[in-house]
């Protein structure tokens, strides 16, 4: 079997000429050129752009909300803006389908179809208000245990977005 020592002092044409001699695979050669040219032992660059230095802003490690009332608070407001939030979008879709009541005096149409409603919107706005807040990370795992309750497992796990999975495997 061939050895090839790999480093950068080696260049691409002996790395082809040792190849060559020994395998005759044109795509391989292509492979660890590819390898070699491209790994670089540079740090990536800054974000130059203002979407990247808003998810480097919301995806950083924060205390918890246990540890920091700053974290508390910003959590909680954005949980109670998300309630109330969710409430002035769903009872227009409601009374535009044509059903109309309370959650106490019914009718029945009215409490199934509210929180079939409620509860995707509320999930929804909950990881947007939250990453505009810079708590990406907790409130995306928030948002999916909510959907999580409704939905088979296997979708579950399909719904966590990295930053999330990170997250919750530390």
């Amino acid at each position: 079997m061939l050895r090839i020592p790999i480093g950068r002092s080696y260049s691409c044409h002996v790395i082809r000429t040792m190849i060559s001699s020994h395998h005759r695979a044109s795509q391989f050669n292509r492979a660890v050129c590819r390898r070699l040219l491209s790994s670089s032992s540079s740090p990536p660059p800054p974000p130059s752009s203002s979407y990247q230095k808003f998810w480097e802003w919301t995806l950083q490690h924060r205390p918890s909300y246990r540890e920091n009332f700053k974290e508390a608070a910003v959590i909680c407001t954005v949980f109670a803006i998300t309630g109330s939030s969710t409430l002035v979008f769903v009872r227009p879709v409601l009374k535009q389908i044509g059903v109309e009541g309370s959650m106490m005096e019914g009718p029945w149409s009215y409490r199934i179809s509210s929180i079939v409603l409620i509860s995707p919107i509320y999930s929804m706005l909950l990881i947007t208000l939250g990453t505009l807040a810079g708590r990406h990370r907790f409130f995306a795992t928030m948002g999916v245990k909510i959907m999580g309750r409704m939905l088979p497992s296997s979708l579950k796990k399909r719904l966590l977005c990295e930053p999330a999975k990170a997250s919750v495997t530390k």
